[in-house]
């Protein structure tokens, strides 16, 4: 039984960059467009209503957002990660490293399909897909970012193929947690038998 107490404490770790005043007033822009996008949808909101939810000028929201598109992105991104922070702080020190991979995974599909805020974003009316949206690099950074832990301890329990890179890796496991998040008639009993059986499976080389 490979325990995750490693895993879970480096998972714990994480690096915060000091916050410049262009993040802070971006992050105002963003919070404020979030804020309108969930209230009224996207289609009821244009970039003056933004700028005046945010309290600032029209031209100031396009300061830090080429377009609606970019600002949805961001808003995708954003809640993307707050749903990572979220699983992220779940103790999976009880569990061995195939249990937490099953839970983990199996939360991740939960989570992004039953976000009342992202079915806003990426619902009616959105210049983006799922498959766009969970592809955008910074999304893919964090993901990759938030698995190493994982992938360095399984390499090393012998429970994941040793000549496969990490970024392989992580593609590989996006790929199936979208297919799965998809699926049109959602059984999360089942989809975690599929990602215990199958999607574990595919990442090991016995």
């Amino acid at each position: 039984m490979h325990n995750v107490n490693s895993y879970s404490a480096a998972m714990a770790t994480t690096k915060v960059s000091p916050s410049t005043a262009r993040d802070v007033a971006r992050g105002q822009v963003l919070d404020a467009a979030r804020r309108c996008f969930l209230h009224d949808g996207l289609r009821a909101n244009t970039m003056e209503d933004i700028a005046r939810a945010a309290q600032t000028s029209r031209q100031t929201v396009y300061k830090y957002f080429s377009g609606r598109r970019e600002l949805i992105e961001a808003a995708v991104a954003a809640r993307i990660a707050e749903l990572a922070d979220d699983i992220l702080a779940h103790d999976w020190s009880t569990m061995t490293l195939a249990e937490a991979f099953v839970a983990r995974t199996a939360a991740i599909v939960q989570s992004i399909r039953d976000d009342q805020e992202l079915g806003v974003l990426l619902g009616d009316g959105s210049p983006l897909t799922l498959h766009e949206a969970l592809w955008q690099p910074s999304v893919r950074q964090r993901g990759l970012t938030d698995w190493r832990p994982w992938l360095r301890e399984a390499r090393r329990a012998g429970l994941i193929r040793g000549d496969v890179t990490d970024d392989d890796l992580y593609d590989w496991l996006q790929t199936v947690l979208m297919s799965v998040i998809l699926r049109p008639d959602p059984d999360p009993t089942h989809e975690r038998i599929l990602l215990e059986t199958f999607l574990l499976r595919s990442l090991s080389d016995h």
